[in-house]
């Protein structure tokens, strides 16, 4: 009986039969999570969005306010742009972020203008910011504004707690972290749904779409990063994360928490964070969402054998997988 060191899940394709499918994920906020872990899709809040954007009664068709540039925030200076003022505000334990912002003009019985144009802020650790529309210039409609936020391109999502939570000429501190967000992180101990696959990379590298279009989350302005002078090689896309689909029953190997032995072939098992940080499989779990195919093969001293713990075993997502 041996104890094996535990190593994260690795994707098992049958030839002939199937292939890898590599799918794309935006991050959630502050995500991490190291290379061939459990990913999970994960909405805080509530999801109003661009969706839900009709411009309507006496605002239609009314332009929503604009901030005509980017803005890096590294202090609590303010600055007034276009019909909106951003000030930075000091946040104890924000890491240095770049977020994604527009606004709409509101009023009573949430009539709502068209948003604004779309503009980037860029953080320093240790700072977010607030965002006050300005009443001067306004149209006669508009009593209040509506601030959606997102920290990446396009996924903006409405942030105070209704469309005329914020009146005209009042700063609004947006959230860290932020109220409402939608992204991929680390599937947690016990997962039950939402798991996007496998990870092909760490939370620190991202890629985006084309030869050349990689970069590093903390290089941005690596020579042949995403927003980088001179263009990148291949297309300019949002950044993204990489996993591994597991729809479908793809099969993987994992290690097992628990001493194998055949009788547990069928068997199912949860999802283990463990202490070494890899996801394992774990009988225990209320959420059994692996069923286990059998032992995975190869050297025994590498997989395992009858009565080790943490054996290598084949297995795949019975419930989940998204």
């Amino acid at each position: 009986m041996a104890v094996l060191p535990a190593k994260g899940p690795a994707i098992q394709g049958i030839p002939g039969i199937d292939s890898p499918l590599p799918k794309s994920y935006f991050l959630a906020q502050a995500a991490a999570w190291r290379e061939a872990g459990f990913g999970q899709l994960i909405t805080t809040g509530t999801t109003t969005g661009k969706t839900v954007q009709v411009s309507s009664g006496a605002l239609l068709n009314i332009a929503g306010p604009i901030f005509p540039q980017p803005l890096s925030v590294s202090s609590t200076a303010a600055v007034t742009n276009g019909n909106i003022t951003v000030t930075g505000v000091v946040t104890a334990n924000a890491p240095a972020a770049l977020y994604y912002v527009f606004a709409t003009y509101t009023a009573a019985g949430i009539i709502e203008s068209l948003p604004g144009a779309e503009f980037a802020v860029s953080c320093a650790a240790g700072y977010t910011f607030s965002v006050n529309v300005l009443a001067a210039g306004a149209p006669a409609a508009a009593t209040n504004f509506a601030a959606y936020v997102s920290t990446y391109e396009g996924g903006e999502l409405l942030q105070q707690a209704t469309k005329t939570t914020t009146a005209l000429g009042t700063a609004f501190t947006i959230p860290y972290p932020l109220t409402n967000s939608v992204g991929v992180n680390q599937a947690p101990t016990n997962a039950t749904g939402n798991i996007v696959g496998i990870a092909m990379h760490d939370s620190q590298s991202l890629w985006a779409t084309g030869v050349g279009g990689g970069f590093t989350a903390g290089g941005i302005t690596n020579l042949l990063g995403a927003w980088m002078p001179p263009p990148t090689l291949g297309p300019v896309d949002p950044a993204q994360a990489l996993f591994v689909s597991l729809i479908n029953s793809q099969p993987f190997e994992i290690s097992l928490l628990q001493p194998w032995s055949n009788g547990l072939i069928g068997s199912t098992a949860g999802i283990l964070l463990d202490a070494s940080g890899w996801h394992v499989a774990d009988n225990t779990q209320a959420n059994k969402v692996i069923t286990i195919a059998g032992k995975a093969t190869g050297v025994s001293t590498d997989v395992g054998q009858v009565n080790d713990t943490y054996v290598r075993v084949l297995a795949f997502l019975n419930t989940g997988a998204i």
